[in-house]
């Protein structure tokens, strides 16, 4: 079945299935990484939403955490503004506390550069980057996460939490579009 979106056909970049071994992999690092350390996973919304839902599932149950949200924006339609524009904050107090922020793909680096400089300002007793996919020769900060699932190509994709101006985010499956 070919999937078209905004008159686009899209094209499979990685299967459920393959999705699956990465984000079991990343879980059980984490897990082994935080036993009694009790993190707090700080999801930035919208797009790293599927993806933290899938961490989450897989790390050990026997690990105590703790999960919040940020909503950050720096998009429109299929290009990053450069522009971090913060849309709402944090539940939790996250002072000496272990911080995974959990991210769906990491391009120019600007956006979480923003975001773990804020983190840091909130003085946690550390501050991790855990991200599903890092865009090569994209970067306009050089920024390598703690915990990454894959590099990809400089390809736009949607699914898997990501959009393309809202359409496609829910697809269980990750795309490009040629």
């Amino acid at each position: 079945m070919n999937l078209v979106i905004k008159g686009k056909e899209l094209q499979l970049y990685f299967s459920k299935e393959q999705l699956n071994h990465m984000v079991v992999k990343i879980a059980n690092q984490i897990s082994a990484d935080y036993q009694e350390r009790h993190p707090i996973f700080i999801g930035v919304l919208n797009g790293a939403f599927m993806f933290m839902a899938d961490l989450i599932r897989a790390v050990d149950p026997q690990l105590k955490f703790q999960i919040d949200f940020i909503k950050l924006s720096s998009y429109e339609g299929k290009e990053s503004t450069g522009i971090v524009k913060a849309l709402s904050g944090l539940k939790n107090d996250i002072k000496g506390r272990h911080v995974i922020i959990i991210e769906d793909i990491i391009e120019t680096g600007l956006t979480i550069t923003a975001v773990i400089e804020e983190m840091k300002k909130l003085e946690p007793a550390s501050v991790k980057l855990c991200a599903c996919f890092l865009k090569t020769g994209k970067q306009k900060i050089n920024i390598q996460p703690d915990y990454l699932c894959t590099e990809i190509e400089d390809k736009f994709i949607i699914g898997y939490g990501l959009d393309w101006d809202e359409y496609g985010r829910g697809l269980d499956q990750l795309y490009y579009i040629q």
